[in-house]
């Protein structure tokens, strides 16, 4: 029962768990710096092709990378590795040695499954630029060699 309740709605993991407290709380102010035509929450950065593009459509202190529960749901390192765990052992994925690329994969699901909830194989969604970007800094590729989003089968 409660693994179809989370399936249905996995943010429901938010009002169980005690969040932490990341900081006061208030956003970052965003840098002095120019942010692309189709970006809204002032937070994204360009991005290499078209369909990658997208912005959390949210005002910066909405903005879906700067929210509390983002640092812990999508960010936090141990959330990550249970995450991860869970994936080997349901999908047999082999487990990444590379810590950051596989924190960096971690957190593109959590996110996904966060905001959209289980989507199901081959069914993919654009993860917004705010966010992508969020997590490349935290998680970053030591030569800054990043893989694009290919659509699903599905989508």
């Amino acid at each position: 029962m409660v693994m179809r309740i989370y399936h249905r709605q996995p943010s429901i993991i938010l009002d169980i768990i005690d969040v932490r407290d990341a900081g006061n709380g208030s956003p970052e102010i965003p840098p002095n710096r120019e942010f692309p035509s189709w970006c809204k929450c002032s937070f994204c950065r360009e991005m290499p092709n078209e369909i990658e593009k997208v912005c959390c459509k949210q005002t910066p202190v909405n903005c879906h990378s700067q929210l509390r529960e983002f640092n812990t749901v999508v960010l936090d390192e141990l959330v990550l590795e249970v995450a991860r765990r869970m994936r080997e052992d349901l999908m047999i994925d082999p487990h990444d040695d590379n810590f950051n690329r596989g924190n960096r994969h971690a957190a593109y699901r959590q996110y996904v499954l966060w905001i959209h909830g289980y989507l199901g194989a081959g069914n993919r969604r654009v993860i917004p630029s705010c966010v992508v970007w969020k997590i490349r800094e935290k998680y970053p590729d030591p030569v800054g060699q990043y893989v694009v989003f290919e659509p699903g089968r599905l989508g």
